[in-house]
């Protein structure tokens, strides 16, 4: 079943290893239609691919829930 890719790009500060990309991934997925969850730990940049639209305030929720702040 194809589907319609939409896209979200973070940046997220205080990540500063694979346990805290670990952490955010597996929360972002959780969230249903998240479909695809990509870190680059250097640039600090989260992007979220999903199969119906999510607002950003709401996966920004998720990742400050774990203690991250999202600029």
């Amino acid at each position: 079943m194809l589907f319609k890719k939409i896209e979200a790009t973070l940046t997220v500060e205080g990540m500063h290893c694979q346990k805290c990309v670990a952490r955010i991934t597996e929360a972002l997925k959780g969230i249903e239609g998240v479909k695809k969850v990509n870190i680059d730990l250097n640039t600090k940049k989260v992007n979220v691919i999903c199969k119906n639209e999510i607002a950003k305030e709401t996966l920004s929720a998720v990742i400050e829930k774990l203690g991250f702040k999202v600029i």
